[in-house]
């Protein structure tokens, strides 16, 4: 972990604006950027819904796409915590020099998705073959993990620097925006990338998919040739620290296709469930990664001690996503509702949509507030940079938990 120095900073305004009675303007910043998440996961949840013909044709692949979603958000949301702390620490530059922050954090995050999207293929593959699941191949599912992973990581990487480099110029606290936005950003373009991924290679396999499976298992090879003998410091220790914890959340995400996967009938019966999945997971995961940007920042800046239990300074932080948890949650029922009525798909109702989203949103934002603060602490007394595990921890444990709350609540609706 980086230690800082008092005269590190170059602007100390920062210390005011997490001071733990939240102001006006983190209410604001973190509604608007919940909320333009919401439109954008809304989007994804159509093209899941639309998506559940591939799902009967494809067996096995919601195994891939959870956690496909789940990663663009655990890559780059903490590329977009990362950047935070430079820009709150007085480190942070637009320079694209090879060895800036913000250059260094481009090839770290890219690399990530080569060597994470080839192994969320094999995992999926893995999981199916053990619990003996009807599935697509191995090939298969690696080609359509790295193929989507790629197409949409570039628009997510775009979308990441530009909430940076914006926030820089505007004096914006990113770390209450770049959350949700990425989120979202992940959600909207992951799931059509898949679409892509799919029509291009199928699920039936070919001598064409084989040798696209060489190639791409020689480009991630290559790639970490490449970062072993580079230069680039920060790159590599972004590099280095990322990928366990990754792959421990792309595992964990994996568990929660899993469970999605079994009760898959039900959900298939009513695509309005499908619809309100990835805006429910992401709204989940979009408050946890709110709460780990700023617990990050305030252990960077010494705002509080890593105490076992949350001091004063952390639980008005807790409260403020139950804040947020209040709005968000029946949004997501009456959104995914209206945009499933418009599609023409099955639905259990207005009320019904609320009360499964509401009830299993504020459990599961429970154990987010929880869960978070440990997760940040747990990273900073290892000396971890809690940038970089904090975010991919929250994100993999909120998708298992969150779609545990999820599908219990339905059960208990008798909707699957």
């Amino acid at each position: 972990m980086p230690d800082f120095e008092e005269d590190t900073f170059k602007d100390m305004s920062f210390r005011k604006s997490l001071q733990y009675h939240f102001t006006p303007s983190t209410l604001k910043e973190g509604f608007s950027g919940l909320m333009l998440m919401s439109l954008m996961s809304l989007a994804a949840g159509m093209v899941l819904g639309m998506m559940a013909g591939i799902l009967e044709t494809l067996p096995g692949l919601i195994l891939l796409i959870i956690p496909a979603i789940g990663m663009r958000g655990n890559i780059f949301g903490a590329m977009g915590s990362r950047l935070g702390t430079a820009l709150h620490t007085g480190m942070f530059s637009t320079s694209l020099k090879s060895h800036s922050i913000l250059n260094q954090n481009i090839y770290a995050s890219m690399v990530n998705t080569v060597l994470i999207s080839f192994a969320l293929g094999v995992m999926a593959w893995v999981l199916a073959f053990l619990l003996n699941i009807n599935s697509i191949g191995l090939i298969e599912f690696v080609l359509i993990s790295m193929i989507g992973g790629i197409i949409s990581s570039i628009f997510v990487l775009t979308i990441t620097v530009g909430v940076a480099v914006t926030g820089h110029n505007r004096g914006w606290d990113i770390d209450n925006m770049s959350a949700p936005i990425i989120t979202a950003a992940g959600d909207m373009v992951t799931l059509p990338a898949i679409f892509i991924a799919v029509i291009l290679i199928g699920g039936q396999g070919s001598i064409i998919h084989t040798m696209l499976f060489i190639l791409l298992g020689v480009l991630a090879l290559a790639i970490i040739w490449l970062t072993v003998r580079s230069d680039l410091d920060i790159m590599k220790r972004i590099i280095y620290e990322s990928i366990p914890m990754l792959l421990v959340a792309g595992f964990m995400s994996t568990i929660a296709g899993l469970i999605i996967d079994s009760k898959m009938d039900g959900f298939l019966v009513l695509p309005a469930l499908l619809v309100m999945v990835p805006l429910f997971l992401e709204d989940n995961n979009a408050l946890g990664g709110i709460l780990t940007s700023r617990l990050s920042s305030m252990l960077h800046t010494g705002m509080f001690d890593p105490d076992i239990f949350p001091g004063k300074k952390v639980l008005p932080n807790f409260l403020l996503i139950y804040l947020y948890s209040l709005v968000v949650f029946p949004l997501v029922g009456i959104s995914a509702f209206v945009v499933s009525t418009l599609m023409g798909v099955g639905t259990p109702g207005a009320g019904t949509m609320v009360f499964i989203s509401t009830g299993a949103g504020l459990i599961a934002v429970t154990i987010v507030n929880l869960v978070g603060y440990y997760v940040a602490i747990a990273a900073y007394r290892l000396r971890l940079d809690p940038d970089n595990h904090s975010i991919p921890m929250m994100s993999s444990i909120v998708d298992a938990s969150g779609t545990v709350c999820l599908v219990t609540v339905l059960i208990m609706a008798n909707m699957v």
